[in-house]
Parts: structure tokens; sequence; C-alpha cells
């Protein structure tokens, strides 16, 4: 009782493979930007474009991507960018250019032919300009919150799409228990048809036989042998157990979006399966509604299986 009530319980919603995320940090160094972009893929498949002095938080990135999403085609961008209004001369620090040159006027009192500093050795003198850039925990801690954001919001986009690919899969399969509940009640005229039609050649077919051979048959064992071979072709085209799997598989669909996770594989699987029934449909139809029916069926599945192709 408990299990059943376990298996039962909502796994959280249904996620589609596509979705697009973007989200920005404004830091001292300039603003930080994360862009996520995915798609349908069998597996996971992570893709990352970044600076390469930011390539040291890929692994970071890489492991949050993959506890939160199980499948996709993943692309990961990564990007500095500064707007007008962080465009900024960096601060000198004056103190430190005075020491240096008291160090340089010291240096040439001892060697007079000795050269002075260049400015631009001036400016990269650890200390002199502010250091803008961000690096390990701090850069760290700002990329695991970034890619947290990004990834949130990825999942909801994904999962937006997720409910809206529910419902036209559950359109789908109801559009395909429509086909069968419509079919169903012809099947015994079809049948009825088809057992006349049997009935008639076996007789016109035995009848010759006996004539050619001038053997001797009663018409009770007559019968009997007509009904025998006719409950033979009846057995052979009876398409009640393929209709009852494919309500049975239906059914198992609408639990499955029902209760929601990862159902991309599971519904993979049960395309297969409606496939198959539909084609078996197909093959044992002797009435040309049949033959129809199972093509609507066909078309459905494919329809089917082509948003299944999208579900995480």
């Amino acid at each position: 009782m408990n299990t059943r009530k376990s298996q039962d319980t909502k796994k959280g919603p249904v996620a589609s493979m596509t979705g697009y995320a973007n989200v920005q940090r404004v830091t001292r160094a300039g603003t930080l930007t994360i862009e996520l972009r995915s798609v349908n893929s069998r597996f996971l498949d992570l893709n990352f474009r970044m600076p390469d002095d930011l390539r040291v938080t890929e692994p970071l990135l890489r492991e949050k991507l993959m506890a939160a999403l199980s499948r996709g085609k993943v692309e990961c961008r990564v990007s500095w960018g500064r707007s007008e209004g962080e465009k900024r001369i960096p601060k000198v620090d004056l103190e430190q250019v005075k020491l240096l040159g008291n160090l340089e006027a010291a240096i040439q009192s001892a060697l007079p032919r000795a050269q002075g500093f260049r400015i631009t050795e001036i400016l990269n003198w650890p200390g002199v300009v502010e250091d803008n850039s961000l690096q390990g925990e701090e850069l760290a801690e700002i990329m695991a919150s970034l890619c947290d954001q990004a990834v949130s919001a990825l999942r909801a986009a994904r999962e937006r799409e997720g409910e809206q690919l529910t419902q036209v899969l559950l359109d789908k399969v109801n559009g395909m228990a429509e086909v069968l509940e419509h079919l169903k009640p012809q099947l015994p005229e079809f049948l009825a048809h088809y057992e006349q039609k049997i009935r008639e050649r076996m007789n016109e077919s035995l009848d010759k036989v006996l004539q050619e051979r001038g053997a001797q048959l009663s018409t009770e064992d007559l019968n009997e042998r007509v009904r025998q071979e006719v409950a033979l072709h009846s057995v052979r085209i009876d398409v009640t157990e393929e209709m009852d799997r494919l309500n049975t598989h239906f059914a198992e669909v609408r639990r499955i979006l029902n209760t929601g996770g990862l159902v991309g594989k599971r519904l993979d699987f049960l395309t297969q399966e409606l496939n198959r029934e539909a084609n078996t449909l197909g093959s044992k139809a002797h009435a040309i509604a049949q033959t129809q029916a199972s093509i609507d069926l066909k078309v459905l599945v494919e329809q089917f299986r082509e948003q299944v192709q999208n579900l995480e």
C-alpha cells in the first residue's frame, strides 16, 4: 500500500530539453555574463565557450550543470563586458610612484649612467595601479552564484515548455484512444462480413473438391469443416488483444506524465510499443475502415514520437 503511494507521488514537473537563459552580474572587473542554450540530445552534452582568464572556472560550471541537468545539448557561454558607465581610468597610488621616484634617484646617484623607469614599468609595478581583477575564491564564489542563477532560469524555461509538451502529448494519446473507440463498435460487423466471405469460399472449394474426387461428405461434416476454417481465420484477424494493449499503453503514458520527473526515455520506449501495435493492427486489417484506423494511429504515434524526443 505504502509502496504504491510512493510510486504515484509527483516527482516534479516534466521538462523539455529546449531552453535559454541569460544572467549578468556587475563586478569591479566588469559585467560578467553567463548564457545557456539547450536543445534535445540523447545524453547530456556540455560545451563551454569562455575567455582564457575564466577557463579555470570550467570544472565548477561543469559540475553544477551535470548536477542540475540529465539530458540535452547545452552550450555555456561566459563573457566579460563593460557598459559606458563602467569605463573609467584606473586609480594610481601616487605614494607608490613617489617611492619609486626616490628609489630611481638613489640608484642614479650611485650609478649615474643607469636609465630611469619607463612609464609602463611604473604602471606595471605591483601596487601602483589598483587591481580590479577577480581571482581565486572570490572569482569562484561569483561564478558559482551566477551559474546557479543561470541554471535556475534554464530549468524554469525548460519546465514551461515541458508543461506545454505534456498537454500536446496527452492530446495525441486522447486522439489515439478516440480512433480505437470509433473502431471498436464496427469490429463485430467487419468480422461477420469476413467470416461470411470465408464461408462462401470454403463451401465453393469443398464442393469442387468433392465433385472432382467423387467423395461423399454429409452436410453436417461439411458445415463443421467450414466452421473450423472460419474460426481459424477469425483468430488470425482478431485485434482485440492489440487494442487492449494499446489502451494499456495509453494509461501508462498518462500515468508517467502525471507522475512527472525524467520521463523522456520511458516515453520513448512506449512510443516503440505504440508503433508496434499500430502496425499489427494494420497487418490484420480486413476492412478499409480498419486500415484507415491503423494509418491514423501511426500518424498520431509519429507525432507523439517527435514531441517525446524533446523531453528530458
